[in-house]
C-alpha cells in the first residue's frame, strides 16, 4: 500500500499519449519505497488514469489484457489508436474549409487558427491543405522539391494570380483539368523565354559596353 500512495501519475495528455507514458515512466522509478518494475503494476496504474473517452479508444485491450507484457501492449495500441483518432478529429474540424474565392495563403491561415489547439504535424497539415487547390495547382506543386506548408501557399497565391484562364474552385472534369494545366504550362514557358531573352540582351550589351573602348583605341578616337 505504501506504494500505491507514493505514486502520483500524470494528468492524460490528449495531445501527446507518448510523451506522457514517458512522463508515467519516470513517475514509476521514483516509486518508494523501490521502483515499479513489473508490467501488470504499471498498467493498473495506466488504466485506472485514463479519461472515459480515452479508454473507450483501448477498451478491448483493457478488458483481456495481454498476458505476457500488458502494460507495453496498452502503450504501442493507445499511442497508435490516439493518433489515428486525433487524424479524424481533425479531418472533421476543417471538413468545411474549402479555398472558395479566398487567396491560398487566406486558406491555410483559416486552418491554422481552426486548428491550433490540436498541435497538427505540419506534413498532415499539408496534406489536408493541398486536398483544397485546384487540381491544376496541385499537379504543379506536386514537382516542387521540399516543399513546405507555407512554400506551397506562397506559390499556390502566385499561380492562381497569373493564370490565364478561370480556374474552377470546386470539381472540374479532367479535360477542362488538362486544358487549364497545359494553358497554365504554356504561359511558364513563355515566361522563361522573356527572361531567358532578356538576360542574353544584357549579356549583349555588356560584351559590347566592353568591346567599344578597344575598338575606339585602336582606330585612333
Amino acid at each position: 500500500m505504501s506504494e500505491v500512495g507514493a505514486v502520483q501519475i500524470p494528468v492524460y495528455n490528449r495531445s501527446n499519449p507518448a510523451l506522457w507514458f514517458i512522463m508515467c515512466e519516470s513517475t514509476f522509478k521514483l516509486a518508494v519505497p523501490k521502483p515499479i518494475t513489473e508490467s501488470v503494476t504499471k498498467f493498473n496504474y495506466v488504466a485506472s488514469h485514463l479519461p472515459p473517452e480515452v479508454a473507450s479508444l483501448v477498451r478491448d485491450i483493457l478488458m483481456n489484457p495481454d498476458a505476457t507484457d500488458p502494460y507495453t501492449h496498452l502503450k504501442t495500441e493507445l499511442i497508435n489508436r490516439s493518433g489515428e483518432s486525433s487524424q479524424q478529429e481533425i479531418r472533421q474540424l476543417l471538413s468545411g474549409e474549402e479555398l472558395g474565392t479566398r487567396k491560398p495563403s487566406e486558406l491555410l491561415r483559416n486552418m491554422k487558427c481552426r486548428a491550433e489547439t490540436l498541435k497538427v504535424p505540419e506534413t498532415f497539415m499539408l496534406e489536408l491543405f493541398l486536398q483544397r487547390l485546384p487540381t491544376t495547382v496541385q499537379t504543379i506543386l506536386a514537382a516542387v522539391a521540399d516543399i513546405t506548408l507555407d512554400k506551397a501557399a506562397e506559390i499556390s497565391d502566385r499561380i492562381l494570380e497569373v493564370t490565364p484562364v478561370p480556374m474552377e474552385i470546386h470539381a472540374v472534369n479532367k479535360n477542362n483539368s488538362n486544358f487549364m494545366e497545359e494553358k497554365l504550362l504554356s504561359e511558364i514557358e513563355k515566361l522563361n523565354a522573356r527572361i531567358d531573352k532578356l538576360e542574353f540582351s544584357r549579356s549583349r550589351s555588356t560584351y559590347l559596353q566592353k568591346l567599344l573602348p578597344d575598338t575606339l583605341k585602336s582606330i585612333g578616337i
